[in-house]
């Protein structure tokens, strides 16, 4: 393929085990030799954990965690009422000890997976010529950040990315601030791009459906109330609240101006974010590096 000079801005979106759709293009762009055209990566949550096995020249060996790690020992959806319930308690009655709450999502093992299981190359992304942007949230300010890898250069970056609200009860230190998932609040942020990218073209990397409904409200009216039991400073109940008419303006955003790209999972029976199916998990891997094609005729 004929080398392309010209560089793009990539964003990566998150959502647990749907970012096996993020994954799948990541894997597409590595095929098609397009990542030498990137500049910077900006990435939420799951999105994160897939650059940095990008940057880290894994990203075969990073893309097989969804079907093979996280099926088991990640997520707990039984744990939804029971982790409610220690949160009201906490909240209300008498303190409980973090180690004791019955998190809905293990962050710690995707952790070990992370520094273990199949270990990310640190010190490669640190080095890397793409610059890696993550979006975390300061839970004392209320302020959405992204810190650059290069600066940290350690898995609690990471870890604190996809600390996601209101499924872990954990924070993550740094620097002696507190940080969670910030796509509770920024679920893209397509417009700090635009602003600060005016004459480079953005590919953004979106893991759900750009076809929104009542349920996507509903289920953050859901997720905020439950945050709401958080004994925080700032409301992560308003945050919620506000997150879906967000994404709706952003998405409506991309599909309208000409410098994006946005890639999405397009077909019924693509990967959820509590989707545990090796087949499904997949086929929507498959339908990202078949998407990353796309890519092509968009940057020449």
């Amino acid at each position: 393929m004929k080398k392309n000079n010209k560089k793009i801005i990539l964003y990566l979106g998150g959502g647990a085990m749907s970012g096996v759709y993020g994954a799948g293009v990541l894997k597409g762009l590595h095929d098609l030799l397009l990542t030498e055209s990137i500049e910077a990566i900006y990435s939420g949550s799951a999105g994160s954990v897939n650059a940095a096995y990008l940057l880290s020249d894994k990203v075969e060996i990073g893309s097989t965690i969804y079907w093979e790690d996280l099926r088991h020992g990640f997520l707990f959806p039984f744990n939804i009422i029971r982790g409610t319930i220690d949160l009201f308690y906490n909240r209300f009655i008498k303190e409980i000890e973090k180690e004791k709450f019955h998190n809905v999502v293990n962050v710690d093992y995707v952790y070990n997976i992370l520094q273990n299981i199949k270990p990310l190359d640190l010190d490669m992304i640190k080095n890397h010529p793409i610059s890696l942007y993550v979006k975390v949230l300061d839970i004392d300010t209320g302020e959405t950040e992204y810190k650059v890898f290069k600066d940290y250069a350690n898995l609690a970056l990471l870890k604190a990315a996809i600390n996601v609200k209101p499924y872990s009860f954990e924070e993550t230190i740094l620097n002696g601030k507190r940080y969670v998932d910030a796509t509770i609040k920024e679920p893209l942020g397509i417009e700090y791009l635009l602003d600060k990218y005016h004459d480079r073209k953005i590919v953004v990397i979106l893991n759900e459906p750009i076809k929104r409904g009542f349920r996507h409200y509903l289920k953050n009216f859901l997720e905020g109330t439950v945050s709401g039991l958080y004994p925080y400073n700032i409301s992560l109940y308003k945050m919620f609240m506000n997150r879906e008419n967000l994404i709706r303006k952003d998405i409506q955003i991309c599909l309208s101006d000409e410098r994006i790209l946005l890639l999405y999972p397009n077909f019924k029976n693509r990967a959820r974010p509590r989707t545990t199916d090796p087949l499904v998990l997949q086929q929507t891997f498959n339908l990202g590096l078949e998407d990353a094609k796309k890519v092509i005729d968009f940057i020449h």
